[in-house]
């Protein structure tokens, strides 16, 4: 029981008893079901601290807080789309410029118009709009 005593305050101290974490995935796609296959999902916990998923080529993410998969934690987010640009070709092109791939509002939470409510929403599927 001594040894129990002693554990529980460590254990607090490490942070055993911190926020859950809930896993979140989801799709982002285009109004004709293209996925976006280029950019990441951004939502922001405060103090600076916040989570992120980036897309594969289906448009399919998994949203991490330490690592990709590990969830993020309960509340309310706005969430932001970015870095949803034409990717780099393989070797140097001093002439390739980047285009964006969705509407500029998107990479702004205040303006993008997406939010979710974690762990109620786990399963974000989105739609977004061509510049």
């Amino acid at each position: 029981m001594r040894t129990l005593a002693l554990l529980c305050p460590l254990a607090a101290l490490i942070g055993c008893g911190g926020p859950s974490y809930y896993p979140v995935s989801g799709k982002v796609q285009f109004a004709d079901g293209t996925p976006l296959a280029h950019g990441r999902i951004v939502v922001n916990f405060g103090n600076g601290l916040g989570g992120v998923g980036w897309l594969r080529s289906d448009g399919s993410f998994q949203l991490g807080t330490h690592s990709p998969t590990d969830g993020i934690p309960p509340g309310t987010y706005k969430v932001a789309i970015d870095n949803a640009v034409t990717p780099t070709p393989a070797g140097y092109d001093p002439k390739f410029v980047a285009k964006p791939l969705i509407h500029p509002r998107y990479a702004d939470p205040e303006t993008s118009g997406i939010a979710f409510e974690v762990p109620k929403d786990r399963e974000w599927n989105i739609t977004v709009e061509k510049p």
